[in-house]
């Protein structure tokens, strides 16, 4: 049950750290609005998939933990939101173009996107290790 609880916590925050991360190029320099855009554009759905994705993943999870939900079937959906949030943020970070942000205020939005891969790999890690858990006991 421990480690349920414990790999739920970590989907939690596994996904939460994927809405901040893509947050902080907007927080971190104000009135690049539409150069970023340009940027969370790429890709066939863009990085917007990719939150609703990582929100509905701490909806998933809460729901797992807490009883709302049969905890195999939260284990199962969690898996498949982390799998398909890595694939997006793998096929935006593969067609996201730099060209837009030339002159960025940061020299580490040249890493971002792969930042946000990184960042989104621990959902379904989290996810996987959930699942195992459950299904364990």
């Amino acid at each position: 049950m421990r480690t349920e609880q414990v790999a739920a916590a970590l989907g939690i925050a596994g996904c939460v750290a994927v809405v901040v991360s893509l947050a902080l190029p907007y927080v971190a320099a104000s009135g690049w609005g539409t150069a970023l855009g340009q940027y969370y554009a790429a890709g066939p759905l863009g990085v917007w998939g990719l939150v609703f994705f990582a929100l509905v993943g701490i909806v998933v999870f809460l729901a797992g933990v807490r009883g709302r939900t049969d905890p195999t079937t939260a284990a199962g959906i969690a898996l498949a939101i982390g799998v398909v949030a890595l694939l997006i943020a793998l096929v935006w970070a593969l067609s996201a173009s730099l060209e837009s942000l030339f002159g960025y205020p940061g020299s580490w939005i040249t890493d971002h996107r792969w930042a946000v891969v990184a960042v989104t790999a621990v959902v379904p890690l989290a996810a996987a290790l959930y699942t195992r858990s459950v299904l364990a006991s």
